[in-house]
């Protein structure tokens, strides 16, 4: 699932906000009915967990932002001195969706840039976009 920035946002609050409420009723009943303690113990650690990784992906995304915005084209890099592992680092903490995303973005402003809007494609560069397009 691809959820944009504003909607991960708002599923941390609301998380947040039904982890509170779980605390509150855990507080009511705690010493009183201890398999619904358990169960809302329980459920406040998958939330927990969940925010988590949501948090995650929110701070992985802002990073490959400010990465982009940092390597923009590769003799840019080169000036600057970075290496391919210091490249690769921010992409191995996406998402394989994540992952997948950025490949087709790279593909298409590859392509973007050596297909000019007249120009046909030879019979190499549409087995390539077959290829490509099928991942």
């Amino acid at each position: 699932m691809n959820l944009s920035y504003k909607a991960i946002q708002f599923l941390i609050e609301a998380i947040d906000y039904r982890i509170e409420s779980y605390e509150e009723r855990l507080k009511l009943i705690e010493g009183v009915d201890e398999d619904e303690a358990s169960d809302i113990g329980n459920d406040c650690g998958f939330l927990e967990a969940l925010k988590h990784d949501l948090t995650q992906t929110l701070q992985n995304r802002e990073t490959v932002l400010l990465s982009a915005d940092r390597t923009v084209r590769k003799d840019e890099a080169v000036s600057e001195g970075l290496s391919l592992p210091e490249l690769f680092q921010p992409v191995l903490q996406l998402s394989m969706t994540d992952r997948l995303l950025l490949v087709d973005a790279i593909t298409e402003s590859i392509r973007q840039e050596t297909i000019s809007p007249g120009k046909s494609e030879t019979a190499s560069e549409e087995t390539l976009r077959g290829k490509v397009s099928s991942v």
